[in-house]
């Protein structure tokens, strides 16, 4: 019985002093203590209380790039990051009062209804609408949150004439590589019941020539090892450039706004002309430590490639940036180009994203989303970090193979001048 005794005690002891020092901890750090007076009061006190106090007072300390995450939001996050969507595939741009379709994800359920890119929204019917309404971009967004996955929608589009397209709301798993060349148009579709590479229409403005191959790449995304993650998609992609005998390559970049760093150095094994596992990127964080990306085992010396063109526009971003780097880095045989589009101010650039951000996950769930480094390219001589400036002909080391693309209104310039080289 003292035995036992004995051992309770302990762990009311112990009990007891973790306590202790939690709560002497928040009085003698003077920043807990500062917040817990804050929080405290606020909640006690504020006449316009939020319950989202938290993510307010986080998205006030951190950068455009980071974010803090409820346990309900991160567990979306996690799903979307192996390539699981939910909602309708649909990304906007434009000004509160006239917005427009920037971005279809493929296999979504907006590209299923058949929706396209370019279109300017004129109005919006939920469920609890009992005909169109016409928003402001706010309204727009807020208005389509607020419908529950499983319902539908309806859109009123403007692409010179106004149609209607009715879309459920629903989860879906993103396509992130199509194929074209000579042969034939190819893309990734899960519409068997499981995702496979099948044949599709061409949406080109231009004809391949016959050692030509054109892949669109959209997204550093989806972890999957199978056909769901784009890392195979896009080997898979590969696999057909060298089964059909093809030795010239344009890889669109264009809109590609990153992802997963681990992902890039997977599809750069098939595109920097180096054997074996080498440094694609490097990250500095604020310690001075320095974490290094490598590629697996590289493929790229099985595609005898004459030439790779990259196209890349204002929303080439992050991870596609850093790609690009490692393959200007390694063209040893100088078969490499960049082809940059105009921005609207007249620019030509990339967007300029050369940070790095790492998710912390606490135990109850939710998460914190941390810039915590930037990416450097992989040669230490030139030390090139891209952030705030993006891929120009600034970049003098590497001018001679950035290509400003002559712009010709209403057709894929970028292409023609890719095709040109």
């Amino acid at each position: 019985m003292k035995k036992i005794l004995a051992i309770i005690g302990v762990v009311v002891l112990s009990v007891g002093m973790f306590f202790a020092g939690y709560f002497c901890r928040n009085y003698t750090d003077p920043d807990l203590a500062a917040l817990k007076f804050i929080l405290d009061n606020y909640k006690k006190y504020y006449l316009e209380e939020d319950a989202d106090y938290i993510e307010i007072m986080g998205d006030s300390l951190l950068d455009q790039y980071s974010d803090y995450y409820t346990k309900e939001d991160y567990d979306l996050i996690k799903k979307s990051a192996k390539g699981i969507k939910a909602g309708i595939g649909i990304s906007f741009s434009g000004t509160q009062n006239e917005y427009y379709v920037y971005k279809v994800i493929g296999n979504s359920p907006a590209e299923n209804a058949g929706i396209k890119e370019g279109g300017k929204v004129v109005g919006l019917k939920t469920p609890a609408d009992q005909d169109f309404k016409n928003l402001t971009f706010s309204e727009f967004s807020t208005a389509l949150g607020e419908v529950d996955v499983g319902k539908e929608i309806s859109l009123k589009i403007d692409y010179g004439e106004q149609k209607i397209f009715t879309v459920k709301k629903q989860e879906y798993q993103e396509t992130y590589v199509y194929y074209s060349d000579a042969s034939g148009s190819f893309r990734f579709s899960d519409a068997s019941g499981e995702m496979s590479f099948v044949p599709c229409d061409g949406n080109l403005d231009v004809t391949l020539p016959s050692d030509t191959a054109y892949i669109k790449y959209t997204a550093f995304n989806g972890l999957s090892n199978n056909l769901n993650g784009s890392a195979k998609q896009f080997s898979t992609a590969m696999k057909k450039f060298k089964d059909n005998q093809r030795s010239k390559l344009i890889l669109d970049l264009r809109g590609n706004g990153g992802g997963f760093m681990d992902i890039m150095c997977d599809v750069a094994s098939h595109l920097i002309g180096v054997k074996g596992n080498v440094l694609v990127s490097r990250a500095i964080y604020k310690d001075g430590k320095e974490d290094k990306f490598t590629t697996s085992a590289g493929k790229y010396f099985d595609y005898d490639f004459e030439s790779i063109v990259i196209l890349a526009d204002e929303g080439s971003a992050s991870a596609s940036e850093a790609l690009i780097g490692a393959c200007l880095d390694y063209d040893t045989l100088g078969v490499v180009k960049v082809v940059l589009s105009k921005n609207s101010k007249g620019e030509y650039k990339t967007y300029g994203k050369g940070i790095m951000q790492t998710t912390i996950e606490s135990i109850r769930g939710d998460a914190i989303k941390l810039t915590t480094a930037k990416i450097y390219w992989p040669n230490k001589d030139l030390n090139t970090c891209i952030h705030d400036v993006g891929i120009t002909k600034n970049l003098t080391a590497y001018a001679n193979k950035i290509i400003e693309a002559p712009y010709i209104e209403n057709a894929d310039y970028e292409l023609i001048a890719a095709l040109s080289l």
